[in-house]
Protein backbone atom coordinates (compact mmCIF):
# COMPACT_ATOMS: atom_id res chain seq x y z
CA UNK A 1 0.00 0.00 0.00
CA UNK A 2 2.80 2.42 0.94
CA UNK A 3 4.74 1.62 -2.23
CA UNK A 4 1.68 2.18 -4.43
CA UNK A 5 0.97 5.49 -2.69
CA UNK A 6 4.52 6.79 -3.11
CA UNK A 7 4.41 5.83 -6.81
CA UNK A 8 1.11 7.70 -7.22
CA UNK A 9 2.67 10.64 -5.40
CA UNK A 10 5.57 10.71 -7.86
CA UNK A 11 3.14 10.71 -10.78
CA UNK A 12 1.03 13.49 -9.26
CA UNK A 13 3.93 15.89 -8.53
CA UNK A 14 4.51 16.25 -12.28
CA UNK A 15 0.94 17.51 -12.76
CA UNK A 16 0.26 20.01 -9.95
CA UNK A 17 -2.08 21.97 -12.21
CA UNK A 18 -4.10 18.88 -13.03
CA UNK A 19 -3.88 17.19 -9.60
CA UNK A 20 -5.97 19.83 -7.88
CA UNK A 21 -8.91 19.66 -5.49
CA UNK A 22 -11.07 22.72 -4.93
CA UNK A 23 -8.99 24.80 -7.33
CA UNK A 24 -5.73 24.45 -5.34
CA UNK A 25 -2.73 23.26 -7.36
CA UNK A 26 -1.06 20.11 -6.05
CA UNK A 27 -3.71 19.39 -3.42
CA UNK A 28 -3.99 15.74 -4.48
CA UNK A 29 -0.21 15.41 -4.11
CA UNK A 30 -0.42 16.87 -0.64
CA UNK A 31 -3.14 14.40 0.43
CA UNK A 32 -1.01 11.50 -0.84
CA UNK A 33 2.00 12.97 0.95
CA UNK A 34 0.01 13.31 4.16
CA UNK A 35 -0.98 9.64 3.97
CA UNK A 36 2.64 8.57 3.38
CA UNK A 37 3.82 10.79 6.23
CA UNK A 38 1.29 9.38 8.71
CA UNK A 39 2.01 5.75 7.76
CA UNK A 40 5.81 6.00 7.62
CA UNK A 41 6.40 8.36 10.57
CA UNK A 42 4.45 6.07 12.92
CA UNK A 43 7.01 3.32 12.31
CA UNK A 44 10.02 5.64 11.93
CA UNK A 45 11.67 4.39 15.14
CA UNK A 46 11.88 0.87 13.75
CA UNK A 47 13.06 2.21 10.38
CA UNK A 48 15.80 4.33 11.97
CA UNK A 49 17.19 1.28 13.79
CA UNK A 50 17.67 -0.47 10.44
CA UNK A 51 19.55 2.46 8.91
CA UNK A 52 23.26 3.00 9.29
CA UNK A 53 24.06 5.38 12.13
CA UNK A 54 25.20 8.19 9.80
CA UNK A 55 22.05 7.94 7.66
CA UNK A 56 19.83 7.78 10.75
CA UNK A 57 21.48 10.88 12.23
CA UNK A 58 21.17 12.78 8.94
CA UNK A 59 17.51 11.88 8.45
CA UNK A 60 16.65 12.69 12.07
CA UNK A 61 18.47 16.05 11.91
CA UNK A 62 16.87 17.03 8.59
CA UNK A 63 13.36 16.03 9.67
CA UNK A 64 13.76 17.80 13.01
CA UNK A 65 14.84 20.98 11.23
CA UNK A 66 11.93 20.64 8.79
CA UNK A 67 9.57 20.24 11.76
CA UNK A 68 10.91 23.47 13.30
CA UNK A 69 10.31 25.26 9.98
CA UNK A 70 6.72 24.00 10.07
CA UNK A 71 6.29 25.30 13.64
CA UNK A 72 7.70 28.75 12.81
CA UNK A 73 5.58 28.88 9.65
CA UNK A 74 2.39 28.10 11.54
CA UNK A 75 3.25 30.66 14.21
CA UNK A 76 3.73 33.26 11.49
CA UNK A 77 -0.01 32.98 10.73
CA UNK A 78 -0.51 35.27 13.72
CA UNK A 79 1.02 38.26 11.91
CA UNK A 80 1.16 37.33 8.22
CA UNK A 81 -0.75 39.50 5.78
CA UNK A 82 -2.23 36.41 4.12
CA UNK A 83 -2.31 33.58 6.72
CA UNK A 84 -3.41 30.97 4.17
CA UNK A 85 -0.17 31.37 2.20
CA UNK A 86 1.85 30.22 5.22
CA UNK A 87 0.79 26.69 4.33
CA UNK A 88 3.03 26.88 1.25
CA UNK A 89 6.09 26.54 3.49
CA UNK A 90 4.33 23.90 5.58
CA UNK A 91 3.45 21.79 2.53
CA UNK A 92 7.05 21.95 1.23
CA UNK A 93 8.33 20.47 4.50
CA UNK A 94 5.50 17.92 4.83
CA UNK A 95 6.88 16.26 1.69
CA UNK A 96 10.08 15.53 3.64
CA UNK A 97 8.12 13.50 6.21
CA UNK A 98 6.22 11.78 3.39
CA UNK A 99 9.10 10.84 1.11
CA UNK A 100 12.23 10.17 3.18
CA UNK A 101 10.73 7.79 5.81
CA UNK A 102 8.51 6.14 3.16
CA UNK A 103 11.46 5.37 0.86
CA UNK A 104 13.45 4.13 3.86
CA UNK A 105 10.55 1.90 4.96
CA UNK A 106 10.12 0.47 1.46
CA UNK A 107 13.85 -0.18 1.10
CA UNK A 108 14.04 -2.19 4.34
CA UNK A 109 11.31 -4.61 3.27
CA UNK A 110 11.93 -7.83 1.31
CA UNK A 111 12.91 -7.02 -2.28
CA UNK A 112 13.44 -3.42 -1.22
CA UNK A 113 16.03 -2.81 -3.93
CA UNK A 114 13.53 -3.79 -6.60
CA UNK A 115 10.99 -1.39 -5.12
CA UNK A 116 13.53 1.46 -5.22
CA UNK A 117 14.26 0.61 -8.85
CA UNK A 118 10.55 1.04 -9.55
CA UNK A 119 10.60 4.46 -7.91
CA UNK A 120 13.54 5.54 -10.07
CA UNK A 121 11.87 4.08 -13.16
CA UNK A 122 8.62 5.98 -12.50
CA UNK A 123 10.61 9.17 -11.97
CA UNK A 124 12.31 8.69 -15.35
CA UNK A 125 9.04 7.80 -17.10
CA UNK A 126 7.36 10.94 -15.76
CA UNK A 127 10.32 13.09 -16.84
CA UNK A 128 9.99 11.69 -20.35
CA UNK A 129 6.18 11.93 -20.45
CA UNK A 130 6.23 15.54 -19.28
CA UNK A 131 8.94 16.43 -21.80
CA UNK A 132 6.91 14.84 -24.60
CA UNK A 133 3.76 16.73 -23.57
CA UNK A 134 5.71 19.99 -23.53
CA UNK A 135 7.30 19.26 -26.90
CA UNK A 136 4.07 18.46 -28.72
CA UNK A 137 1.95 20.92 -26.74
CA UNK A 138 -0.85 18.71 -25.44
CA UNK A 139 -3.31 19.86 -22.78
CA UNK A 140 -2.02 22.67 -20.60
CA UNK A 141 1.53 22.06 -21.81
CA UNK A 142 1.27 24.57 -24.65
CA UNK A 143 4.55 26.01 -25.87
CA UNK A 144 5.42 29.45 -27.24
CA UNK A 145 8.88 30.44 -26.05
CA UNK A 146 8.35 29.51 -22.39
CA UNK A 147 6.38 26.47 -21.32
CA UNK A 148 5.26 25.67 -17.82
CA UNK A 149 3.83 22.26 -18.73
CA UNK A 150 1.38 21.40 -15.95
CA UNK A 151 3.21 23.59 -13.43
CA UNK A 152 2.33 27.20 -12.71
CA UNK A 153 5.62 28.63 -14.02
CA UNK A 154 8.23 27.49 -16.54
CA UNK A 155 10.96 27.72 -13.90
CA UNK A 156 9.19 25.03 -11.89
CA UNK A 157 9.10 22.74 -14.90
CA UNK A 158 12.79 23.44 -15.50
CA UNK A 159 13.67 22.56 -11.90
CA UNK A 160 11.76 19.27 -12.13
CA UNK A 161 13.48 18.26 -15.38
CA UNK A 162 16.95 19.34 -14.25
CA UNK A 163 16.51 17.23 -11.09
CA UNK A 164 15.39 14.20 -13.11
CA UNK A 165 18.12 14.48 -15.75
CA UNK A 166 21.01 13.05 -13.63
CA UNK A 167 18.86 10.06 -12.64
CA UNK A 168 18.26 9.27 -16.31
CA UNK A 169 22.01 9.59 -17.00
CA UNK A 170 22.85 7.35 -14.03
CA UNK A 171 20.46 4.63 -15.18
CA UNK A 172 21.89 4.92 -18.70
CA UNK A 173 25.40 4.27 -17.39
CA UNK A 174 24.46 1.68 -14.76
CA UNK A 175 22.15 -0.42 -16.94
CA UNK A 176 23.54 -3.14 -19.17
CA UNK A 177 20.24 -3.36 -21.02
CA UNK A 178 17.95 -0.78 -22.58
CA UNK A 179 20.83 1.64 -23.13
CA UNK A 180 19.49 2.83 -26.48
CA UNK A 181 16.08 3.40 -24.90
CA UNK A 182 17.61 5.28 -21.96
CA UNK A 183 19.74 7.37 -24.32
CA UNK A 184 16.55 8.34 -26.12
CA UNK A 185 14.97 9.23 -22.75
CA UNK A 186 17.95 11.44 -21.93
CA UNK A 187 17.61 13.31 -25.22
CA UNK A 188 13.86 13.74 -24.76
CA UNK A 189 14.31 15.21 -21.26
CA UNK A 190 16.98 17.56 -22.62
CA UNK A 191 14.52 18.63 -25.32
CA UNK A 192 11.86 19.27 -22.66
CA UNK A 193 14.37 21.37 -20.73
CA UNK A 194 15.13 23.41 -23.86
CA UNK A 195 11.46 24.00 -24.55
CA UNK A 196 10.71 25.01 -20.97
CA UNK A 197 12.51 28.27 -21.77
CA UNK A 198 14.06 28.43 -18.28
CA UNK A 199 17.58 29.74 -18.87
CA UNK A 200 18.79 29.05 -15.34
CA UNK A 201 17.58 25.49 -15.33
CA UNK A 202 18.90 24.81 -18.82
CA UNK A 203 22.37 25.85 -17.61
CA UNK A 204 21.95 23.92 -14.34
CA UNK A 205 20.70 20.82 -16.15
CA UNK A 206 23.43 20.74 -18.79
CA UNK A 207 26.14 21.64 -16.25
CA UNK A 208 24.82 18.96 -13.89
CA UNK A 209 24.98 16.44 -16.70
CA UNK A 210 28.59 17.49 -17.29
CA UNK A 211 29.36 17.12 -13.58
CA UNK A 212 27.86 13.62 -13.51
CA UNK A 213 29.78 12.37 -16.54
CA UNK A 214 32.91 14.09 -15.24
CA UNK A 215 32.58 12.25 -11.92
CA UNK A 216 31.89 9.01 -13.76
CA UNK A 217 35.05 9.52 -15.82
CA UNK A 218 37.07 9.95 -12.61
CA UNK A 219 35.33 6.82 -11.32
CA UNK A 220 36.52 4.86 -14.37
CA UNK A 221 40.04 6.34 -14.32
CA UNK A 222 40.56 5.34 -10.68
CA UNK A 223 39.58 1.79 -11.54
CA UNK A 224 41.53 1.79 -14.82
CA UNK A 225 38.42 0.74 -16.69
CA UNK A 226 37.14 1.50 -20.19
CA UNK A 227 39.92 3.86 -21.39
CA UNK A 228 38.33 4.00 -24.84
CA UNK A 229 35.03 5.14 -23.34
CA UNK A 230 36.81 7.86 -21.37
CA UNK A 231 38.60 9.18 -24.46
CA UNK A 232 35.38 9.02 -26.46
CA UNK A 233 33.56 10.91 -23.70
CA UNK A 234 36.20 13.65 -23.65
CA UNK A 235 35.86 14.03 -27.42
CA UNK A 236 32.07 13.88 -27.48
CA UNK A 237 31.41 16.24 -24.53
CA UNK A 238 32.12 19.48 -26.48
CA UNK A 239 30.05 18.16 -29.38
CA UNK A 240 27.09 17.48 -27.08
CA UNK A 241 27.41 20.91 -25.50
CA UNK A 242 27.45 22.55 -28.93
CA UNK A 243 24.48 20.45 -30.02
CA UNK A 244 22.53 21.50 -26.92
CA UNK A 245 23.23 25.16 -27.63
CA UNK A 246 22.22 24.76 -31.28
CA UNK A 247 18.99 23.06 -30.18
CA UNK A 248 18.32 25.93 -27.79
CA UNK A 249 19.03 28.44 -30.55
CA UNK A 250 16.68 26.81 -33.05
CA UNK A 251 13.88 25.75 -30.69
CA UNK A 252 13.96 28.67 -28.26
CA UNK A 253 15.66 31.73 -29.83
CA UNK A 254 14.54 34.04 -27.05
CA UNK A 255 16.17 31.97 -24.31
CA UNK A 256 19.33 31.57 -26.40
CA UNK A 257 19.66 35.33 -26.96
CA UNK A 258 19.17 36.10 -23.28
CA UNK A 259 21.67 33.41 -22.30
CA UNK A 260 24.20 34.75 -24.82
CA UNK A 261 23.76 38.27 -23.44
CA UNK A 262 24.40 37.06 -19.90
CA UNK A 263 27.42 34.99 -20.97
CA UNK A 264 28.96 38.01 -22.70
CA UNK A 265 28.64 40.11 -19.53
CA UNK A 266 25.59 42.07 -20.59
CA UNK A 267 22.56 42.73 -18.41
CA UNK A 268 19.20 41.24 -19.22
CA UNK A 269 15.78 42.24 -17.95
CA UNK A 270 15.52 39.08 -15.87
CA UNK A 271 18.84 39.71 -14.11
CA UNK A 272 17.95 43.34 -13.40
CA UNK A 273 14.54 42.33 -12.04
CA UNK A 274 16.15 39.57 -9.91
CA UNK A 275 18.62 42.05 -8.40
CA UNK A 276 15.81 44.46 -7.59
CA UNK A 277 13.71 41.65 -6.14
CA UNK A 278 16.58 40.46 -3.93
CA UNK A 279 17.25 43.99 -2.72
CA UNK A 280 13.60 44.52 -1.76
CA UNK A 281 13.43 41.10 -0.07
CA UNK A 282 16.57 41.76 1.99
CA UNK A 283 15.17 45.12 3.07
CA UNK A 284 11.95 43.41 4.20
CA UNK A 285 13.99 40.86 6.13
CA UNK A 286 16.05 43.59 7.80
CA UNK A 287 12.84 45.38 8.74
CA UNK A 288 11.60 42.20 10.50
CA UNK A 289 14.85 40.38 11.39
CA UNK A 290 13.51 38.03 14.07
CA UNK A 291 10.09 37.01 12.76
CA UNK A 292 10.03 37.95 9.06
CA UNK A 293 6.89 38.99 7.22
CA UNK A 294 5.33 35.53 7.46
CA UNK A 295 5.89 32.23 5.68
CA UNK A 296 4.83 32.07 2.05
CA UNK A 297 4.03 35.78 1.77
CA UNK A 298 4.46 37.50 -1.59
CA UNK A 299 6.99 40.25 -2.24
CA UNK A 300 4.33 42.94 -2.45
CA UNK A 301 2.78 42.94 -5.90
CA UNK A 302 6.11 42.11 -7.57
CA UNK A 303 6.57 38.35 -7.21
CA UNK A 304 5.19 35.38 -5.25
CA UNK A 305 8.63 34.70 -3.73
CA UNK A 306 12.19 36.05 -3.69
CA UNK A 307 13.67 33.67 -6.30
CA UNK A 308 16.43 32.75 -3.86
CA UNK A 309 16.18 30.10 -1.16
CA UNK A 310 18.13 31.88 1.58
CA UNK A 311 16.84 35.39 0.87
CA UNK A 312 13.24 34.15 0.81
CA UNK A 313 13.53 32.42 4.17
CA UNK A 314 15.20 35.50 5.65
CA UNK A 315 12.37 37.67 4.31
CA UNK A 316 9.56 35.39 5.44
CA UNK A 317 10.83 33.89 8.72
CA UNK A 318 13.72 36.19 9.64
CA UNK A 319 17.00 34.98 11.12
CA UNK A 320 15.47 31.75 12.56
CA UNK A 321 14.14 30.82 9.11
CA UNK A 322 17.37 31.40 7.20
CA UNK A 323 19.32 29.61 9.96
CA UNK A 324 17.09 26.52 9.75
CA UNK A 325 17.17 26.26 5.96
CA UNK A 326 20.94 26.80 6.02
CA UNK A 327 21.28 23.87 8.44
CA UNK A 328 19.39 21.62 6.01
CA UNK A 329 21.46 22.73 3.00
CA UNK A 330 24.79 22.39 4.86
CA UNK A 331 23.92 18.95 6.24
CA UNK A 332 22.76 17.66 2.87
CA UNK A 333 25.70 19.17 0.98
CA UNK A 334 28.25 17.69 3.39
CA UNK A 335 26.50 14.32 3.16
CA UNK A 336 26.42 14.24 -0.64
CA UNK A 337 30.11 15.25 -0.85
CA UNK A 338 30.98 12.36 1.45
CA UNK A 339 28.84 9.98 -0.59
CA UNK A 340 30.46 11.05 -3.86
CA UNK A 341 34.00 10.72 -2.46
CA UNK A 342 33.16 7.26 -1.15
CA UNK A 343 31.76 6.23 -4.54
CA UNK A 344 34.88 7.44 -6.31
CA UNK A 345 37.32 5.79 -3.91
CA UNK A 346 35.52 2.50 -3.19
CA UNK A 347 36.10 -0.86 -4.86
CA UNK A 348 33.67 -2.65 -7.15
CA UNK A 349 33.42 -6.24 -6.00
CA UNK A 350 30.39 -6.93 -8.17
CA UNK A 351 28.13 -5.51 -10.86
CA UNK A 352 25.61 -4.59 -8.17
CA UNK A 353 28.15 -2.50 -6.25
CA UNK A 354 29.09 -0.72 -9.50
CA UNK A 355 25.45 0.15 -10.09
CA UNK A 356 25.11 1.38 -6.51
CA UNK A 357 28.12 3.69 -6.86
CA UNK A 358 26.80 5.10 -10.14
CA UNK A 359 23.37 5.74 -8.64
CA UNK A 360 25.02 7.49 -5.69
CA UNK A 361 26.67 9.86 -8.18
CA UNK A 362 23.41 10.41 -10.09
CA UNK A 363 21.22 11.07 -7.05
CA UNK A 364 23.88 13.35 -5.51
CA UNK A 365 24.01 15.48 -8.66
CA UNK A 366 20.18 15.59 -8.75
CA UNK A 367 20.13 16.99 -5.19
CA UNK A 368 22.89 19.46 -6.08
CA UNK A 369 20.98 20.63 -9.17
CA UNK A 370 17.94 21.45 -7.05
CA UNK A 371 19.95 23.41 -4.50
CA UNK A 372 21.74 25.43 -7.20
CA UNK A 373 18.54 26.09 -9.18
CA UNK A 374 16.85 27.46 -6.04
CA UNK A 375 19.34 30.29 -5.87
CA UNK A 376 17.60 31.95 -8.85
CA UNK A 377 14.56 30.02 -10.07
CA UNK A 378 12.51 29.08 -7.04
CA UNK A 379 12.46 29.34 -3.24
CA UNK A 380 11.67 25.78 -2.11
CA UNK A 381 8.03 26.06 -3.12
CA UNK A 382 5.56 23.22 -2.52
CA UNK A 383 5.36 22.41 -6.25
CA UNK A 384 9.10 21.73 -6.55
CA UNK A 385 10.06 20.60 -3.02
CA UNK A 386 9.43 16.88 -3.83
CA UNK A 387 12.18 17.12 -6.45
CA UNK A 388 14.60 17.80 -3.60
CA UNK A 389 13.32 15.31 -1.06
CA UNK A 390 12.96 12.40 -3.51
CA UNK A 391 16.58 12.45 -4.85
CA UNK A 392 17.77 12.95 -1.26
CA UNK A 393 15.82 9.87 -0.13
CA UNK A 394 17.33 7.89 -3.02
CA UNK A 395 20.82 9.15 -2.09
CA UNK A 396 20.31 7.99 1.52
CA UNK A 397 19.23 4.55 0.28
CA UNK A 398 22.09 4.07 -2.18
CA UNK A 399 24.64 5.40 0.31
CA UNK A 400 23.36 2.88 2.86
CA UNK A 401 23.72 0.04 0.35
CA UNK A 402 27.19 1.35 -0.48
CA UNK A 403 28.19 1.22 3.20
CA UNK A 404 26.89 -2.35 3.56
CA UNK A 405 28.80 -3.46 0.46
CA UNK A 406 32.02 -1.83 1.64
CA UNK A 407 31.62 -3.43 5.08
CA UNK A 408 31.16 -6.86 3.48
CA UNK A 409 34.26 -6.31 1.35
CA UNK A 410 36.23 -5.39 4.48
CA UNK A 411 35.06 -8.57 6.23
CA UNK A 412 36.03 -10.69 3.21
CA UNK A 413 39.49 -9.13 3.09
CA UNK A 414 40.11 -9.67 6.80
CA UNK A 415 40.32 -13.51 6.70
CA UNK A 416 42.68 -13.34 3.71
CA UNK A 417 44.88 -10.86 5.55
CA UNK A 418 44.95 -13.02 8.67
CA UNK A 419 45.79 -16.09 6.59
CA UNK A 420 48.68 -14.22 5.00
CA UNK A 421 50.01 -13.26 8.46
CA UNK A 422 49.89 -16.91 9.53
CA UNK A 423 51.90 -17.92 6.46
CA UNK A 424 54.60 -15.38 7.35
CA UNK A 425 54.62 -16.59 10.95
CA UNK A 426 55.50 -20.09 9.78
Amino acid sequence: MLQATILLLIVSIWFPGAARIGGTDGSLSFLLALFCAVVSVTCYGDIARRLHRTEAVLVTAVLTTAALIIVFSLLSMLYAGNPIRTFRAVFAQIFAFAIIPAVAAISTRPKGSEAIDRIVTVMIIMSVVTSCLVSIGLGDARFADRSEGYFKHSNQLGIALSAGLPLVAAMLVASRRYRILLLGCLLVVLLGLVKSGSKTNFVVGVAGLGVFFGLYSVYLVRRRQAPVSILAGVAIAPVLLGTSLLALRSLNPRAYELLSTQASGGETHSMISRSRLWSISIDLGLAHPFIGVGAGQTVGDIAPHSHNLFIDYFRTLGVPGVALITIIVVLVTAYLIGAVLSALSGDDASEESRKTNVMVLGSAVAVLNYIVANQMSDSFGPSTAPFFWLPLALLVFYRGVQRSTQAEQGENKAPSFNAALQVFEY
